[in-house]
């Protein structure tokens, strides 16, 4: 409702059931206000909501802390607790079961920071090449620079049509760009 009344103030001539042509720079520039003037809008709106989102962002890290402040020292005794208790023990965890709940420590595994040049040299002077992936992948880019298109196919500079890719014609895109 709000555009509607938008586009009255700015052109009282267009009407709800007639058909609105474009035909002259008045015109166009009239479109190009209105388009300015939703920008803007949109602009805005998208500002608060950004906004908002920020402060939900900020309110769910606030009640994480308050959460963590208000339960960690419980947490902690707990832990003293199930030291002290008989529990179950797994190669993975320890649990102990209550009515509300089950106090577990877990045992996660190792953490592997790798290098991979390192590791691949490792492999191949120990004759274990089955652990090495080879990735063959095209060189696009240099490629693209080196062809041609015809029609659908892509033609070498020899003439041979590029096996595996396709030229899909995409139509133009439009667009206004408003100050």
């Amino acid at each position: 409702m709000e555009n509607r009344v938008l586009y009255e103030v700015l052109e009282p001539e267009i009407e709800e059931n007639s058909e609105f042509i474009i035909d002259n720079d008045s015109k166009a520039e009239w479109a190009l206000s209105v388009i300015k003037a939703e920008k803007a809008d949109r602009d805005r709106l998208v500002a608060v909501c950004e906004q908002k989102i920020q402060e939900y962002q900020e309110k769910i890290e606030h009640f994480k802390k308050q959460y963590e402040n208000r339960t960690s020292y419980l947490i902690s005794c707990l832990n003293q607790y199930f030291q002290t208790v008989e529990h179950k023990k797994t190669k993975t965890q320890e649990t102990y079961q209550l009515p509300s709940g089950k106090l577990k420590l877990k045992y996660p595994g190792p953490e592997f920071v790798k290098d991979d040049e390192k590791l691949v040299t490792f492999l191949e002077q120990n004759g274990y090449e089955e652990f090495i992936q080879l990735k063959k992948s095209p060189k696009w880019g240099v490629l693209k620079k080196k062809v041609v298109i015809s029609g659908e196919n892509v033609v070498t500079q020899d003439g041979l049509v590029v096996e595996g890719v396709k030229a899909i014609e995409r139509p133009p895109v439009f667009e206004v760009e408003v100050d």
